[in-house]
């Protein structure tokens, strides 16, 4: 698979919208304004394909929305997911159905196809971009590149993950030092396991975090998990000493791990995590996906709901831009629908994500679910929505 067309170096187009970050979120938004025929243009600071920190487990909420927008996921053999596992740190097992499962797909291969769809369609696609400032002034936004270039557009979406430097440039709220909270570092490899359960997601704790896997094209496992970082400083920020001394003290994790070690698997890292809560818009930069609150992985999955976030302010976007809302009403519509679409999703992991890692209460909650399964159907159900 080629390249999406490189940008130019600068523009004295004015945009329609400008989107910053280019994952799931970004992309498919970018993809949608495209194929309306509305000029767009998104910034990502890395190449494609490249690979993510990401569960990459798509829940198939989504699968009508990615058929409409030119995905081909019917002709991709991807793994499908309908049982699901989780376990306390000390081993003890819950295992259940998924009601609405999901699908196996690296990011390394979806990023890609949606920019190179993205491109296809008419967007501008710049790639190895990175965005210093994004300002705004008699009603359209400048955005400044590393390199020196400017791109002036009418409305700009921020989709940029978890922490960027823009966050600092625009003064969002939830950076201020009253907001501290805990840290995370998350990690993720890909391991080639012959004994992995088919159709299976499963989710391992240990002290203070928790491990997700689940399978991915090419006979790979995606093994992801997420660490309060003083795990990781307690064991000289060493990685695999840290997976050595806490995560397998999980018997169920163990053996994975133990085969990631064997086999030198490289994994992917990211730091300076948090889950605290973030405003929708700032500085008239409408946030979606991480950047609109970080998710945490329990809330079903971001990518999932990155899509629908993009699918959300897609409508309200070309209502703007026919002029059928003015942008105050733009901003308010968009916050409120949000909260009501994706909020307590949100809100609902965070709970699960505080109580998960706690070696005695994760122990009492598997064995109180494993008498009570209609509880982990509903707590499935907090962690899902609906196809759109």
């Amino acid at each position: 698979m080629t390249n999406p067309i490189a940008a130019p170096e600068t523009s004295t187009e004015l945009y329609d919208c400008a989107i910053i970050g280019g994952g799931v979120a970004g992309l498919t938004l970018a993809l949608q304004l495209a194929r309306a025929g509305r000029r767009v243009v998104l910034f990502e600071k890395e190449t494609y394909p490249f690979h993510r920190v990401c569960g990459e487990y798509i829940s198939m909420e989504n699968y009508d929305f990615l058929c409409r927008i030119g995905v081909p996921l019917a002709e991709m053999d991807l793994p499908v997911m309908t049982r699901f596992t989780v376990s306390s740190p000390t081993g003890e097992a819950l295992h259940h159905k998924l009601d609405i499962g999901g699908l196996g797909l690296t990011r390394y291969e979806l990023d890609q196809l949606l920019a190179r769809l993205a491109a296809e369609h008419g967007a501008t696609i710049c790639q190895g971009t990175r965005v210093t400032d994004v300002a705004f002034t008699d009603e359209q936004f400048t955005i400044s590149t590393a390199g020196g270039a400017t791109y002036r557009a009418r409305l700009a979406c921020g989709a940029w993950g978890k922490h960027a430097n823009l966050d600092s440039k625009l003064h969002r709220p939830f950076l201020e030092p009253s907001r501290e909270g805990r840290q995370f570092v998350a990690v993720k490899r890909h391991l080639q396991l012959d004994n992995f359960p088919a159709a299976t997601v499963e989710m391992h704790n240990f002290r203070d975090g928790y491990c997700g896997l689940s399978p991915v094209p090419g006979g790979l496992t995606n093994c992801s998990y997420i660490s309060d970082v003083r795990n990781l400083r307690a064991h000289g920020n060493s990685v695999a000493e840290m997976e050595r001394q806490v995560l397998m003290q999980n018997p169920l994790l163990r053996p994975y791990l133990e085969e990631a070690h064997r086999t030198g698997d490289s994994p992917i890292v990211i730091s300076q995590i948090t889950f605290r809560e973030r405003s929708t818009v700032d500085a008239h930069v409408l946030m979606l996906g991480d950047a609109a609150g970080t998710i945490a992985p329990l809330a079903g999955n971001g990518m999932s709901m990155g899509m629908n976030a993009s699918f959300l302010l897609n409508g309200l976007l070309l209502e703007f831009l026919d002029g059928r809302i003015s942008r105050a009403e733009l901003e308010q519509q968009y916050t409120r629908a949000w909260r009501q679409l994706l909020s307590f999703r949100i809100t609902a992991g965070r709970l699960i994500h505080q109580v998960f890692g706690q070696p005695w209460l994760t122990t009492a909650g598997v064995r109180v679910l494993k008498r009570l399964p209609f509880m982990t159907d509903f707590i499935l159900k907090l962690t899902h929505g609906q196809p759109y």
